[in-house]
């Protein structure tokens, strides 16, 4: 008996850098068998990943519609989602996602996805595809809400289109979905990957903090300070480290656009966030040096002479947290990031300009 084969359905699926194309080319493999076991199993699904931002509007919106149709055209996909991490706005909420059925095209937001895991990605790519493939979306119970299996926090907000050529959009509401974006937004700006460029702030912060290791009068100090009072020193030190590098490299940022005003607050928090993480994890290292080399140079009998009592661990724990402290403090100040532009990349207004100063002419050629 002869057998039809099978249709081919081709996904589009477009990323920012970062963030979304590492998602984006993580999922490309798996995806296909995904969609064909809980969408169309009598389809074939491939996946093609590209490299590609969209341009932004006057208004700092992302232009999707305006150009699905050219960039389905030009590479033969039936569906194009766009994976971005730049925080979209619709009703006054941040938008989770959003597909057109007439136009055949979806945006996925990853930053309002919260600290998301692949997993997480992957369900969103499979509801905005179930919807523009005509099928329910599988996540849902028979009330329409999402499955607590599928997702226990939810704070999606879902808004129907009206018409087949009319966006249908998921927003997270209230409070809790601010810090889910915020949350995503420093997730997005992968803070660890900062810290290579904190190496010339991080060597001053070493040399001054080894003083600590061959002074005795630090010996005694951290000795007779209490754990409140050096954890109060060790904040101080990150937010004076953290201020300089905001204020002496200029990442305060000054959004344009729609919601002009709250982009300016979660932007610079976002910043301020990937900053701070990136100088914590510096500062952890530093510690960790500093406390190797006080085990190893540090004779526990001297320190033991020098203190007036017995040591153990816990004494070389606080000389090497006030070392770490005071190094953190004095290599704050004319330290510098070793490559800035790395850090404004990472800023949510400077990919912004960059959107701006996006052609489609340019770009369709090259990134789609």
């Amino acid at each position: 008996m002869d057998t039809q084969p099978a249709k081919k359905l081709v996904v589009g699926l477009i990323a920012d850098p970062g963030m979304p194309l590492s998602f984006a080319k993580g999922l490309s493999s798996s995806l296909p068998s995904v969609l064909e076991n809980m969408l169309d199993s009598g389809s074939e699904w491939s996946v093609e990943v590209a490299e590609f931002s969209l341009p932004l509007d006057d208004l700092g919106e992302i232009e999707l519609n305006s150009h699905s149709a050219k960039l389905r055209k030009e590479n033969n996909w039936d569906y194009l989602v766009y994976l971005t991490d730049l925080p979209k706005y619709e009703n006054g909420e941040p938008l989770a996602a959003s597909h057109n059925v007439g136009y055949g095209s979806a945006i996925v937001v990853i930053s309002a996805l919260g600290v998301v895991r692949r997993a997480r990605v992957r369900r969103a790519l499979v509801q905005v595809l179930a919807a523009l493939h005509g099928v329910g979306d599988p996540f849902l119970k028979e009330d329409g809400q999402v499955s607590t299996s599928a997702d226990p926090f939810s704070v999606v907000r879902r808004t129907q289109a009206a018409t087949a050529n009319e966006d249908a959009f998921e927003t997270i509401k209230g409070l809790r979905g601010r810090f889910l974006l915020l949350a995503g937004m420093v997730r997005s700006n992968r803070p660890w990957r900062l810290v290579p460029s904190l190496s010339s702030a991080m060597a001053a912060a070493l040399a001054t903090g080894a003083f600590g290791v061959f002074y005795t009068s630090i010996w005694s100090m951290a000795d007779f300070l209490p754990p409140s009072r050096l954890t109060v020193i060790s904040m101080l030190s990150v937010v004076i480290m953290g201020s300089w590098l905001v204020l002496h490299n200029g990442l305060w940022e000054q959004p344009v656009g729609t919601r002009h005003r709250e982009k300016r607050v979660m932007y610079n928090l976002a910043t301020l966030l990937t900053i701070f993480s990136a100088i914590v994890m510096m500062y952890l290292v530093l510690f960790a040096i500093i406390l190797a080399g006080a085990l190893i140079i540090i004779d526990a009998g001297f320190l033991s002479q020098s203190l007036g009592h017995d040591v153990g661990f816990a004494e070389y724990v606080n000389l090497s947290w006030l070392s770490a402290s005071l190094g953190t403090i004095a290599g704050a100040v004319g330290s510098s990031l070793d490559n800035v532009d790395s850090v404004r990349k990472a800023t949510f207004s400077h990919r912004e300009v960059e959107r701006r100063q996006i052609s489609m002419n340019q770009d369709s050629g090259n990134g789609a």
